[in-house]
């Protein structure tokens, strides 16, 4: 006869081999098991001398299924044939070849694995104290005003009209001079710009200026759009281009084909046989779970949130779009303040 030994495991490709015990001791070399087919079926011939044995079949040295056989040396004994004292065995308990696994390891259902899954990570859950609602919405956040902002604000509500007068006063008061006016002060401006760059009525047209700049012979143009260039620089085809950044870039590709040849070939990939247990589960997001550091509830709740005061920010601006250069032309430099009261004092 053949195939005494059989277990049905829930598992192909495996590695099955069936061990002989008598009284707990092991009795002769493993039986090897081979599947048959892909069906995770495992088969074997016992052999050894009559006798009642208990068999334990081992995979990657884990037992994945035991039983017992009676054995009278060439074949495997039925209940209804067996013999004690022709057989040479007595008080045993006879049990038919092995076809379902016992002591099988019980595989947890999906549901069992979540629960246990949600147990593990009860503290980081707990964290997660408040409910997301309560915390400040996108929508509800308002951007406070940069620097930038606040310094043109700020200058705008100084140089306003009002502010200009006031300090056209205080320089009249500063003097003592009390026929001193606008009209003055803008005079004596002029006067002063006019010591330094000429009568201002003079100034060059654009015209005369364009005239003047094509009339160079050397030419940089810094902006505009340009109808006619001649003499300009030799550019470049798009195939230099493309050349010059290919071998450019050799370097930088030979490294990553480099690195990409020193990685882990997917033939050398060996697939785990093995699920990740709920505990390993834990574990590894244990290992990456220091981000939640803190409860929720001790950050900045909304109703904690005071919003920047735009209405200020909307008044200052109001104040900005006031200025504008005639208002800044009624105010004195330093120089002209400082030349009215040499005068004033000469």
């Amino acid at each position: 006869m053949a195939n005494e030994l059989n277990i049905a495991l829930a598992k192909s490709g495996l590695t099955v081999t069936a061990q002989r015990y008598q009284s707990g001791a092991a009795v002769g070399s493993a039986i090897s098991c081979p599947e048959t087919g892909s069906s995770g079926f495992y088969s074997g011939n016992m052999t050894g001398t009559a006798g009642t044995y208990q068999v334990a079949f081992i995979s990657a040295s884990a037992n994945v299924g035991s039983g017992s056989i009676v054995w009278s040396g060439t074949a495997e004994v039925p209940a209804s044939t067996f013999n004690a004292s022709s057989d040479a065995v007595a008080n045993v308990t006879l049990c038919a070849t092995t076809t379902t696994l016992t002591n099988a390891p019980t595989v947890p259902t999906a549901s069992a694995i979540a629960t246990q899954v949600r147990s593990e990570l009860s503290v980081e859950l707990g964290r997660v104290d408040a409910a997301v609602s309560t915390r400040l919405a996108s929508s509800a956040y308002s951007a406070a005003p940069t620097t930038a902002q606040i310094a043109t604000a700020v200058e705008g509500s100084l140089l306003n009209e009002a502010d200009g007068q006031a300090v056209l006063n205080a320089i009249v008061g500063a003097i003592g001079n009390t026929n001193l006016s606008e009209v003055s002060l803008v005079a004596a401006v002029r006067a002063d710009l006019e010591r330094v760059g000429g009568k201002i009525d003079s100034i060059p047209t654009a015209a005369g200026n364009a005239t003047a700049v094509w009339g160079a012979a050397t030419k940089q143009i810094t902006g505009g759009t340009v109808d006619t260039l001649t003499n300009s620089p030799s550019v470049p085809s798009a195939a230099s281009i493309a050349s010059a950044t290919r071998t450019e870039l050799a370097v930088e590709l030979a490294r990553v084909d480099q690195n990409i040849s020193s990685r882990l070939a997917s033939a050398s990939y060996t697939a785990p046989t093995t699920p990740p247990t709920a505990i390993q589960i834990r574990q590894e997001i244990d290992s990456n779970s220091t981000k939640l550091d803190a409860a929720v509830s001790t950050r900045l709740a909304s109703s904690a949130y005071t919003a920047p005061a735009n209405s200020d920010v909307a008044a200052i601006k109001a104040k900005t779009d006031l200025l504008n250069t005639d208002r800044l032309a009624n105010v004195a430099t330093t120089a002209i303040v400082g030349n009215l009261i040499a005068q004033a004092n000469s």
